[in-house]
C-alpha cells in the first residue's frame, strides 16, 4: 500500500513539473544578443529593402517562444508565409510564419523547432510591416 502511494505521488509530481516546464517560456531573441537582419521573404521573395528591418527587430525581440523543442521543422506552403533570417553574435536564427499553416517557429536548424507563443498575433504585426 505504501509503495503505491509514493508511485502515485512520484507520477504526480512529474506531471506537474512537466506541466511547468511546458507554460514556461524564453524570448524568440536573446536578450544579450545585438541582432542584425539579413534577410527577409515573404511568399518565396526577398524583400528585405522594402520592410524596416529594425521595426522587425523590434517586433521579434518582444516575442517569446516555448522552452520545449517541438522536433523538426514541418512541411509548409509558401503561399503566406514570413521567413526572418538573422544573425547575432555567432548564431543565426530563422523565423517562420505562416497563418495558413498555424506554423509560428523559430530555429537554427530545421531539425530542432521552437514554437513561438502568440504566433499569430507576431504574424499579423510583421504582416503589417510587409508592402502591400
Amino acid at each position: 500500500m505504501r509503495k503505491s502511494i509514493v508511485v502515485l505521488i512520484v507520477a504526480v509530481l512529474a506531471v506537474a513539473a512537466g506541466a511547468v516546464v511546458l507554460s514556461l517560456s524564453a524570448p524568440v531573441l536573446d536578450e544579450e544578443v545585438e541582432y542584425r537582419l539579413t534577410s527577409l521573404y515573404y511568399r518565396g521573395q526577398e524583400i528585405s529593402s522594402q520592410v524596416d528591418g529594425d521595426e522587425v527587430l523590434d517586433l521579434l525581440e518582444g516575442a517569446s517562444r516555448g522552452l520545449i523543442s517541438r522536433g523538426g521543422l514541418p512541411a509548409h506552403s509558401f503561399r503566406d508565409m514570413v521567413e526572418v533570417n538573422v544573425v547575432g553574435g555567432e548564431e543565426a536564427l530563422h523565423v517562420v510564419l505562416s497563418m495558413e499553416d498555424g506554423l509560428f517557429a523559430v530555429y537554427q536548424d530545421p531539425d530542432w523547432s521552437y514554437a513561438i507563443r502568440e504566433g499569430e498575433a507576431l504574424a499579423a504585426a510583421v504582416e503589417a510591416l510587409l508592402p502591400a
